[in-house]
């Protein structure tokens, strides 16, 4: 059978790494421990990466506290690397320089691990421990309080002739020492304690009211800038058309005052002035206050029911406040003998504008 070996195509770390450092010590170029947790570097993300280092990641894994370093290996064919194995000795020789822990100490060939009674005074030592905080120190971040645990375990799981930032990694997983909180923690628990002593709100729903409050916040600034953009741009206003087509000529040829298109505020009235027959468009908006006046056929006047303003057939103003006559509109006549209002031009009486010809048809 052909001579075959594993290399690493795969490596991630599963839940619960409590940053000890170690798997960087061991593969720096897979692995990235950060402020609160250990990633994989991004081009160990590749299986030929990984493959090469197949040893330094099977060190870091075995010498996880926490056993969180996982990967997946295949069989490849062909011996293997000649590196490999001075990679490994390289590796084991710190452990097989070293003495015994505690007062089991022994020479270059002992063991890794010494699974002696420890000596009573380090197991004293070691029941009244505790790390401080110092940073000067090199010690951990937060006050670090000593928990009960058999001296045994420690014994067995720390390292021989490990560095300092070693063994401190490694009493935490082991569960001889645990970090306490640091101040910016206590300081927000209590707060969120006084928050919800004061109004009955757990943590959860002062994160979903405060979310809120923001999103509101936001939803009224974007409304606020909205209007006022609308307000300070200039726009064309939207005006319906001014010409407006109001049906054949010869439909007002009798003397009278037409109301089919006083929605429109435009009354059509032919009417005979100085002997001349003529029909002209009065616009049926006040003078006085914008009101819309009333025809009244059987006195044969226009009156606007706000504030009691009188105007005759012809416009003119003879009662009430209104301080001048109605205005006329401009009329046209097309081809087709089609009569057209034209809303946009209006002739005013007082200012002579009643004898131009646009401003009426003679029939």
């Amino acid at each position: 059978m052909a001579e075959t070996h594993k290399e690493i195509v795969k490596v991630w770390i599963a839940p619960g790494c409590i940053v000890c450092d170690a798997c960087e010590t061991d593969c720096p170029e897979v692995f990235d421990v950060q402020e609160e947790t250990c990633i994989i570097r991004p081009p160990a993300l590749k299986p030929d990466f990984t493959r090469p280092l197949t040893p330094s990641i099977i060190t870091a894994a075995e010498g996880c506290p926490v056993d969180v370093i996982k990967f997946d290996m295949i069989d490849v064919d062909g011996p293997e690397p000649a590196e490999w194995a001075k990679q490994k000795e390289a590796a084991e020789a710190p452990a097989a320089a070293g003495g015994g822990a505690g007062g089991g100490g022994g020479g270059g060939a002992a063991a890794a691990v010494s699974y002696a009674p420890p000596d009573p005074k380090w197991v004293q030592l070691l029941e009244a421990a505790h790390v401080s905080g110092s940073r000067s120190a090199g010690g951990p971040r937060s006050v670090i309080r000593t928990a009960k645990v058999q001296p045994e375990s420690i014994q067995q799981a720390l390292p021989l002739g490990a560095p300092p930032d070693a063994q401190f990694a490694t009493m935490v997983g082991t569960g001889f020492v645990k970090a306490g909180k640091s101040v910016a923690d206590r300081i927000r628990e209590t707060a969120e304690k006084k928050v919800a002593a004061s109004t009955g709100m757990t943590r959860r729903g002062f994160g979903v009211t405060l979310a809120a409050a923001w999103g509101a916040l936001v939803f009224v600034s974007a409304t606020s800038l909205a209007w006022l953009q609308s307000f300070m741009i200039p726009k064309a206003p939207i005006l319906p058309p001014t010409r407006v087509r109001v049906g054949k000529l010869s439909a007002y040829s009798e003397l009278g005052v037409y109301e089919d298109y006083k929605p429109q505020n435009i009354w059509i009235v032919t009417l005979e002035e100085e002997g001349v027959k003529k029909v002209v468009a009065i616009n049926t908006v006040c003078t006085h206050l914008g009101c819309i006046p009333n025809w009244l056929p059987a006195a044969q006047i226009f009156k606007c029911p706000c504030h009691g303003s009188g105007f005759r057939k012809t416009g003119i103003n003879f009662e009430g406040p209104a301080p001048r006559p109605l205005e006329r509109f401009k009329v046209e006549v097309d081809a087709t003998g089609t009569l057209i209002v034209d809303k946009g031009t209006k002739f005013r009486q007082e200012l002579g504008q009643w004898s131009n010809p646009a401003a009426q048809i003679l029939v």
